[in-house]
């Protein structure tokens, strides 16, 4: 088979920044952040759908809950001090961490964010043109909150 060139929504523009590299963002804990994709093009002229969402893998951890703590676990035993081992979740499974961010209007071009806690925080932004195929392109903002 022939390789493909890429194909991809024409430009992405986060708060005025074009190109592909991340957009950096200084943010403070319950300061809203304004971010604006109204400049993205489609160089076809189709219409684009935008979805904004917190990517919680990257960036910092939730504080007081590391991302590593450290040393092994035992293979035996059930989480019972003393034994060792990896306790079993709570009935229900575990409580959901609270996001580092909340964000209002995902579907729109423009978006307010809200950072909940101090760290690094990705937010990603997905946009689809509405021709055949239809192609997404991606833009990442990173958020330092203090």
């Amino acid at each position: 088979l022939a390789r493909l060139p890429a194909m991809l929504v024409g430009q992405v523009v986060v708060n005025g920044q074009r190109g592909r590299a991340p957009v950096h963002v200084e943010a403070t804990v319950g300061a809203v952040v304004s971010l604006d994709a109204g400049g993205s093009r489609d160089p076809d002229n189709h219409t684009l759908t935008y979805s904004w969402f917190f990517y919680p893998e990257a960036g910092t951890g939730i504080p007081g809950q590391p991302v590593y703590a450290g040393g092994t676990a035992p293979v035996a035993g059930g989480g019972v001090p003393g034994e060792g081992g990896i306790p079993s979740a709570p009935e229900g499974g575990p409580r959901e961490p609270a996001p580092r961010v909340t964000i209002q209007d995902a579907t729109s071009p423009r978006v307010t964010v809200t950072p909940r806690a101090a760290g690094t925080a990705h937010i990603i932004l997905a946009v689809e043109d509405s021709g055949t195929p239809l192609l997404t392109s991606y833009r990442r903002v990173i958020l330092t909150i203090k």
